[in-house]
């Protein structure tokens, strides 16, 4: 039974401590010169407002303004128990504190403030309360900023987690393609991979030269073309009227057969322009066949094609 008092008053007490608030102790080293020449002692109005409340601490601790340690008149004072002489002790040793705080405070250093006047609103309990009220306000606002801020960084960090993952599984197509093509080319002779790639070279030199040779051809019928690829809108407006190079009003024969020239490449144009979604359709779907190829590991043969 003892024991469950004993374990209910605990818990009680524990409830009791949990329910203020408390600040966790800080500890920081200052060095002797820092307080050699930047420390200086309190202002005069300060140190005496210290020693004030030292003064009424020693005072109320000696039984002052009160009958604490004065027993009462007629009665015989009772046998001193254990805590009486530890309350005893404990007033003793703060007298004694107190005592050496009034003579050391003239003399004793404190932190530079940043302000120049002197500023006793620590002194005053209004000043004070206004003060925490104030911190509290400032605390709630801080409290809810840190909340959306570690949702945000919980957010950025799912996203980074699905980026990496498609880099991984970018990185790992691009390895099992550049795989398959090493093994495409592991059994291919020197000479015919050295040919193969200077069939490549050839080819892209070749697409250079008829892309310039186009280019110079349209220059010259009249065809002036702002990018290298029309989108399909563009291609189903009409086009602004051509400006000839050459002067038309010099030979009518050559006039007319430039305007025969023009006219049947913007057929030309006109007829190829609706081919154009369907072979980047084809490019896109073969693109996606060559990954899961290289994903599968399937070798990439007429036959799977």
């Amino acid at each position: 039974m003892a024991a469950s008092k004993h374990s209910s008053s605990s818990s009680a007490a524990l409830n009791t401590n949990h329910r203020w608030a408390t600040l966790e102790p800080r500890v920081k080293q200052v060095s002797q010169s820092v307080i050699r020449k930047k420390w200086r002692p309190l202002p005069a109005s300060s140190q005496e407002k210290v020693r004030q409340i030292l003064m009424n601490l020693k005072a109320k601790r000696s039984g002052a303004g009160g009958n604490g340690r004065i027993p009462p008149i007629g009665k015989l004072r009772k046998k001193a128990t254990a805590a009486s002489i530890r309350e005893e002790e404990y007033e003793k040793a703060v007298e004694e504190v107190a005592d050496k705080l009034l003579a050391r405070l003239p003399r004793m250093p404190f932190p530079p403030t940043n302000t120049s006047t002197v500023d006793d609103s620590p002194f005053d309990l209004s000043a004070t309360l206004a003060r925490i009220t104030t911190l509290q306000s400032q605390l709630t606002t801080n409290l809810q900023t840190q909340h959306l801020l570690r949702r945000q960084i919980n957010r950025e960090k799912l996203a980074l987690k699905r980026d990496r993952a498609q880099l991984k599984m970018l990185e790992d197509g691009f390895k099992g393609s550049e795989a398959l093509r090493r093994k495409k080319e592991r059994g291919l002779h020197p000479l015919v991979r050295d040919l193969h790639k200077e069939e490549e070279t050839e080819d892209g030199a070749e697409a250079e030269e008829a892309r310039e040779e186009i280019e110079r051809v349209n220059n010259i019928a009249g065809i002036c073309l702002t990018t290298k690829k029309f989108s399909t809108m563009s291609r189903s407006k009409t086009l602004p009227s051509p400006t000839l190079s050459l002067d038309s009003g010099i030979d009518p024969e050559l006039n007319s057969l430039l305007t025969q020239l023009r006219n049947h490449l913007l057929s030309m144009q006109n007829n190829t322009a609706s081919m154009q979604p369907v072979l980047a359709a084809m490019d896109e779907a073969k693109i996606v066949l060559d990954k899961f190829a290289a994903r599968r590991g399937i070798r990439n043969s007429p036959d799977n094609t």
